[in-house]
Formats: C-alpha cells, sequence, structure tokens
C-alpha cells in the first residue's frame, strides 16, 4: 500500500501555499543538510525509537492504521534548535484536533506496540459494513441524498469544508477575495481555525458576524453580505443554529431569503452566492437541506461534531453532508479530507455505526430531561436569565439539551456585578459536582449518554475565544440518562444559600 497515496504536492503548493521540494531517499543518513527546514516523512509497523539526524528538524512516522507521531528535532547542540520549537504552538493549532486526541481503544493498542515492538495490530473485519451504515444514517438524519463526509474529528471536516471550498473559489474565480464570514463567539475552535486558514492564505479574509444576543443574525448577514457584494468577493458563511451560547434560532424563510437574495456588485454585475455553513451540532436531527426543506435553494453544507450526539461522546468524529446544489463543492471537501489523511477511522465508524440509529431518540429524551430542568429553575429562581429554546421551537424540531443560565446579581457598579455573577457561576457548578460526582462534570461537551455537564464561560472552548467575547454565564448539556430528581434537589439547595 502507497502510505502517501493522499499526497498531492500540486495543490498543497498551489492551494495551501507552501513552498517544498521533494526528494525521496531510502535511509536515513542519506538526508543531506539543506538551507531550510527538513520534514522526514517514513511508515514504521511499530511504535518504537525514532533516530534523529542534525540534517532532519521534523521526522513524521506514519502508523497505519491508527495516524501517525510528529517529533520536532530540538537538539540543544542543533543551531535551529529554537527555531524548530517555535512552530510547535502553530502546529497544535492548525492541527488542533489531530495533534491532541485519539480514541482511547486505539490509545491502547498504539502503547501496546510500543511495549512489545511488535507490529499494529487493528484487524476488523466489518469495517465496510459499519461505514455504510453511518453513511445511511447521516443521509437519514439529514434528510439527504448526497455523499457524506466523515473525519476523524468535527475540526478536521471543518477544516476539509474550508479548504474544499477555497480550492472551488481558486479556481472558479480567478484572483477574487475569499471571505470566511464567522460569529467572533462562536464554538472556540472553529473561530479560531478559521481565522488561522486566513492568516495563512493571502487573498482569505475573516468577516465577523455578529448573531447573539441584542444581535439579529438574518440583519448581520445582510449587512455583510452586501458589502462583500459590492467588493465582488467569494463569501462564506459559518454559523450555529442554534446559536451558542444564547441557544437562539433566526427566522428560516427570513433566512432563506436573505440568503437567497441576488446582489449586485458596485460595477453592477450579479455578485457571487453565498455559500452556507451550517454547525448543526445543537440540533444535528433538524432537517434542513432535503429537496423540500428549508435551505433546498441555498448552497448549504451541513456539519456535526461526531462527539456530541452522533457517539454520544465515545469518540472524537465527525461528518458533514451538502444539499444538492453543493455536489460539486463536496467532491473538493472530500479531495481535502482525503489530502489530509483526516477520514474517520474503522473504530470511530464502528462506534459511529452503533450510536447513530439510536441518536434521534436519545436527542428527544434528553431535550424532555432538559426543559423539566430549565422550568424548575424558572420556578424556583425567577429572576435568573435562562437562554433556552422556545416551546413554538421544539415543535419545529429545535430540541436542544443544552441551556444557558445567567445567574442573578447585585453591587454598585459594573465590575462588582460582575465579579459577584461569576462566584455565583463557580459556586453552583462545584456544588452541583461535589453532590453529584458521578454525574455532574465540569465540561464543554454536550450529548452525551448519561450525565450533566457544565461549563464556564460558556463560550470559553478550547480558551481560543477573544476574552472580550466570551460570555461568562453558566451552559449546562443534559442527557437522556441523569438523576434529574436528584439535580433538582441540589440547584434548589444552592438557591437556598444565595
Amino acid at each position: 500500500m502507497n502510505y502517501l497515496s493522499f499526497f498531492d504536492a500540486k495543490v498543497l503548493k498551489s492551494i495551501y501555499g507552501y513552498d517544498f521540494d521533494l526528494k525521496h531517499v531510502e535511509k536515513v543518513e542519506d538526508i543531506a543538510k539543506f538551507d531550510g527546514s527538513t520534514i522526514f516523512i517514513s511508515h514504521k509497523e511499530a511504535l518504537g525509537t525514532i533516530v534523529l539526524t542534525p540534517n532532519i528538524d521534523f521526522f513524521i512516522s506514519i502508523h497505519s492504521p491508527l495516524g501517525s507521531v510528529l517529533i520536532v528535532n530540538g537538539e540543544p547542540s542543533l543551531p535551529a534548535s529554537s527555531e524548530n520549537e517555535g512552530y510547535i504552538s502553530d502546529i497544535q493549532h492548525v492541527r488542533r484536533r489531530e495533534s491532541i486526541a485519539m480514541t482511547p481503544a486505539d490509545s491502547l493498542i498504539a502503547l501496546k506496540s510500543l511495549i512489545t515492538q511488535s507490529p499494529i495490530d487493528t484487524t476488523k473485519s466489518n469495517v465496510e459494513a459499519d461505514i455504510k451504515s453511518v453513511l445511511d444514517s447521516i443521509r437519514t438524519i439529514t434528510n439527504t441524498t448526497t455523499k457524506p463526509l466523515v473525519a476523524s474529528s468535527g475540526l478536521s471536516i471543518q477544516y476539509a469544508i474550508m479548504m474544499g471550498l477555497i480550492h472551488d473559489a481558486v479556481e472558479k474565480y480567478k484572483g477574487k477575495a475569499i471571505k470566511i464570514i464567522v460569529p467572533p463567539n462562536c464554538y472556540g475552535g472553529t473561530n479560531d481555525q478559521a481565522r488561522r486558514v486566513a492568516a495563512c492564505i493571502d487573498n482569505v479574509e475573516i468577516v465577523d458576524l455578529l448573531v447573539d444576543g441584542d444581535n439579529d443574525m438574518i440583519q448581520s448577514i445582510d449587512t455583510v453580505l452586501d458589502a462583500i457584494a459590492n467588493e465582488d468577493a467569494v463569501p462564506y458563511i459559518i454559523a450555529e443554529i442554534p446559536t451558542n451560547p444564547r441557544v437562539e434560532v433566526p427566522n428560516l424563510i427570513d433566512l432563506k431569503n436573505v440568503l437567497s437574495q441576488e446582489r449586485k456588485t458596485a460595477a453592477g454585475t450579479i455578485a457571487i452566492d453565498p455559500v452556507f455553513i451550517l454547525d448543526q451540532t445543537f440540533c444535528p436531527n433538524v432537517h434542513f437541506l432535503g429537496e423540500e426543506d428549508i435551505l433546498a435553494a441555498v448552497r448549504t453544507i451541513s456539519f456535526a461534531s461526531g462527539s456530541k450526539f452522533p457517539s454520544g461522546g465515545q469518540c472524537t468524529a465527525g461528518y458533514c453532508v451538502g444539499n444538492k446544489k453543493t455536489e460539486a463543492l463536496m467532491e473538493k471537501i472530500e479531495r481535502h479530507l482525503n489530502l489530509c489523511d483526516n477520514e474517520a477511522t474503522d473504530l470511530q465508524y464502528e462506534i459511529l455505526a452503533k450510536q447513530m440509529p439510536s441518536m434521534n431518540q436519545r436527542i428527544h429524551d434528553a431535550y424532555i430531561n432538559t426543559r423539566e430542568f430549565v422550568n424548575f429553575i424558572h420556578a424556583t429562581l425567577p429572576e435568573a436569565k435562562i437562554n433556552f429554546v422556545s416551546s413554538a421551537l421544539a415543535e419545529q424540531g429545535f430540541t436542544p439539551s443544552v441551556f444557558s443560565l445567567d445567574l442573578p446579581t447585585k453591587g454598585t457598579n459594573d465590575e462588582e456585578k460582575e465579579n459577584y455573577k461569576r462566584a455565583l457561576n463557580l459556586k453552583l457548578i462545584n456544588l452541583m459536582i461535589a453532590e453529584i460526582p458521578n454525574e455532574s462534570k465540569f465540561c464543554v461537551s454536550y450529548g452525551q449518554l448519561k450525565g450533566c455537564y457544565w461549563t464556564v464561560p460558556a463560550t470559553s472552548t478550547q480558551g481560543t475565544t477573544k476574552e472580550g467575547d466570551k460570555d461568562y454565564i453558566v451552559r449546562a448539556s443534559l442527557s437522556p440518562n441523569m438523576d434529574l430528581e436528584l439535580h433538582k434537589k441540589v440547584f434548589l439547595k444552592f438557591v437556598e444559600n444565595i
């Protein structure tokens, strides 16, 4: 097997902007000194000792099918070591999930290979059946007929989406600016990754989209698209529905209309229509993309973090699917998913195949728990502001199991009020964890199989959101399997001790 079959030097140079030379060597000793960074890529059957030479800056050891190990040569005696170490942070951010996340069962296989110095063994006979099951489930859940794509993480699929769309724009709209429109307070990893992609590619820029709180998503999209049309640029919009952390849903008819509206450039020509990249992680069960669904006529790609409801928190995989108007774009996205070698692993497919058939039922049951808990909080602490979907939205199918809680505060000025509220946030979360340690956890996850997860600030994911855009309110996510009565009892204890 050609373990670098996914490697496309032409695309890496023309789309990603990398400048490099390729050279085949039989052994490490054949690597000559080079005025620049030398990356040595090798395939190994087992995990073991890696021998570096002064002429190697980065050693990538590929271990199919688990993944790869990247070693940064930081020998103090080497003159380039300090420069090499400076790349580590950027590598970890650009390849955020891929550089830190591994499904525990795969980690165990890797550790066994390392200890025994034996080839990696991940023999699995029914992977094709698992893949078919997962793709069928995604089509059924999203009401689509196009081919879904499944990646090793939610950020991996989002990265493939962005690079695939950028590739399409470079080919179709030569020389035009590419605008990635993203809410500054959306999911931290998505926000950070979009900005890092823009920072790496000259004609790609970020445009902030204000969607939460006092800002109206429809009005913000309209304003932004008018400005981009005037510049004759290429608009790609990333947005969550419902939003995080305010759990808001825009008027969907208005959303369709604002995305479908024909706009003109400053020269009077028809502007490029947007691609709407919809993060459906909070409500992956809502239909947007089918032929009779609300966004059927708008170029729309939906993606979801598989570490949430799709797998019940058991793996990091993620997926995307497009409507019929995006079939050509999805081909580009698949190409970049393969280029980065980021398709979901066999084990991830196995986990998703097991969990996805029950996903919609778990979403329903978790929503019932959340609605009951929200109603209880409203009754016992009416002065708190709760951000959750209305019953009317729930009837439309928006049944998230996450809500945010803006606790009452006091003080003589804004600073005192903010400090009081932040202390109260932690008091609530710490009490829940102390009283219900087997179920309540301090974590940002969502869609887990059991328990209740708490986080603050509500937009703190991965710590990448700018401080000014963080929302210091409590976010809670409930599961279909938890002791709801005990959570009510502990919350009542919290209220009585405020």
